[in-house]
């Protein structure tokens, strides 16, 4: 983790076109894929998923659900509703109302990537198959997968870990559909500096030996005023 933030810095992953199709086999949700696994569970990412994709996520095997992002039109509201009609147990959804823009404290969404990073954790720990989404699953969701992979250990470097979990499926100009002006440019301007102040936090939770608590966000890291261009442009 040591050498996270420089390389992460210099980066510029030019990419042309997003691979927004899933990857999972018996999954239909679009965008969905592995992020990683061992041999008794996995973690995966996608996008928003309807009835059946639930119920083709419980034929898979996942047990706990986060949903990543906040409630625009009573939609987190419905999944947990159909989540629970399907079988699954309320203390096996975590909806962590994690915004893609408008965000105006650090302390309180460092919190709720914790959480999420928490729940992951604990569900992995025993053993237990679990799904996050955000809605498209490109940008809170890329960010997660992002942040995990490296915490996890998955990956020890930042500049693969936004080549791979982030710009290449979807998130900001990685997806050449997105509208640049009204999401690229808002995330570029909240939440990729929100992903870099995290990777300060874990960073020095590792160099500390501390575990995952909402202790961590006492802090808010100063990120260089000279910043270089980080961004999935085309």
């Amino acid at each position: 983790m040591k050498t996270l933030i420089l390389s992460l810095l210099l980066i510029s992953c030019r990419t042309h076109a997003a691979s927004l199709s899933g990857t999972v086999k018996g999954l239909s949700i679009p965008n969905s894929h592995v992020v990683t696994q061992n041999e008794t569970q996995q973690v995966y990412r996608g996008r928003a998923p309807t009835d059946k994709q639930m119920q083709e996520l419980l034929d898979l095997g996942v047990r706990q659900f986060v949903i990543f992002k906040n409630d625009v039109r009573g939609e987190v509201h419905q999944e947990i509703a159909d989540l629970k009609r399907l079988g699954v147990p309320a203390q096996n959804i975590t909806a962590i109302p994690f915004p893609w823009k408008d965000i105006r404290s650090f302390k309180e969404v460092c919190e709720m990537t914790i959480t999420a990073l928490q729940t992951i954790e604990q569900a992995t720990a025993k053993g237990e198959s679990i799904f996050f989404h955000c809605t498209a699953g490109e940008d809170r969701t890329g960010y997660l997968a992002s942040l995990w992979t490296l915490w996890s250990g998955a990956k020890t470097s930042a500049r693969d870990s936004f080549k791979q979990d982030m710009c290449a499926h979807g998130y900001e100009a990685g997806n050449p559909h997105k509208p640049y002006r009204d999401v690229v440019v808002k995330i570029r301007e909240t939440l990729t500096p929100t992903y870099l102040k995290m990777l300060v936090v874990l960073q020095q939770a590792r160099e500390h030996n501390q575990e995952l608590d909402l202790s961590l966000c006492g802090n808010e890291p100063t990120l260089p005023e000279t910043l270089p261009a980080f961004s999935c442009s085309k």
